[in-house]
């Protein structure tokens, strides 16, 4: 049975390199689109069995990365996706896991990867490419928890979401009425459970789910 395949990326070179490996071994490319706005419209148009798309890739009119992947899973709530990214942050991999993905493969993995993660999506199972197994397996995530989005508390989330907007730890404990030490804490424990290592990982984690103001 041949798979089909809508393949989503702005970048025309990876969709000609991904078009090549995907079209190998049973499995068709049967749409294309360079923007979140295309892929819509190709989708709502175009019968197919697995999506792969890149992450980030910005158009007008519709957001990318984590808000488009949930308005697809709405839309289509059966519709297997496999996402192509150069994102190595692993609380925002774990939050694309979260939204139901069924496979992530970095871009510049090895050829048979792609190809491999489309297969296990069709039917139905998870596919993580090697090296980001082997960075949740290092953080020490269980294979469970590595496809499980970590969820913070109301108030590290507000906490997160100030100083990714720019204010210091000294302006948040003032408009929180909180103070500097436990602000501190508090970001330590975000960072913790999403296993990121630093500031900017957790503010970046911060713009990806659109946290900043």
């Amino acid at each position: 049975m041949t798979i089909r395949v809508v393949l989503a990326d702005d970048h025309p070179i990876v969709l000609l390199g991904s078009r090549m490996l995907i079209e190998q071994g049973g499995t068709t490319v049967v749409g294309e689109a360079r923007n979140p706005q295309e892929l819509l419209l190709i989708l709502s148009s175009t019968e197919c069995d697995v999506l792969v798309t890149d992450f980030a890739m910005p158009g007008e009119g519709h957001a990318d990365g984590l808000a488009m992947l949930g308005l697809i899973r709405r839309k289509y709530p059966e519709l297997p996706i496999v996402v192509l990214t150069n994102m190595s942050n692993i609380g925002v991999l774990r939050s694309i896991l979260g939204e139901g993905v069924r496979g992530i493969v970095e871009k510049g993995a090895e050829m048979g990867e792609l190809p491999v993660a489309i297969r296990s999506a069709a039917k139905g199972t998870v596919y993580l490419s090697d090296k980001l197994r082997r960075n949740l397996e290092e953080q020490g995530f269980t294979a469970k928890e590595s496809t499980t989005a970590a969820r913070l508390t109301a108030r590290e989330m507000e906490v997160v979401r100030m100083l990714a907007s720019g204010l210091s730890p000294t302006e948040v404990s003032q408009a929180l009425h909180r103070t500097v030490k436990t602000v501190s804490w508090t970001k330590i424990s975000a960072k913790r459970k999403l296993g990121l290592k630093s500031d900017a990982e957790l503010y970046e984690y911060a713009r990806s789910h659109q946290l900043t103001s």
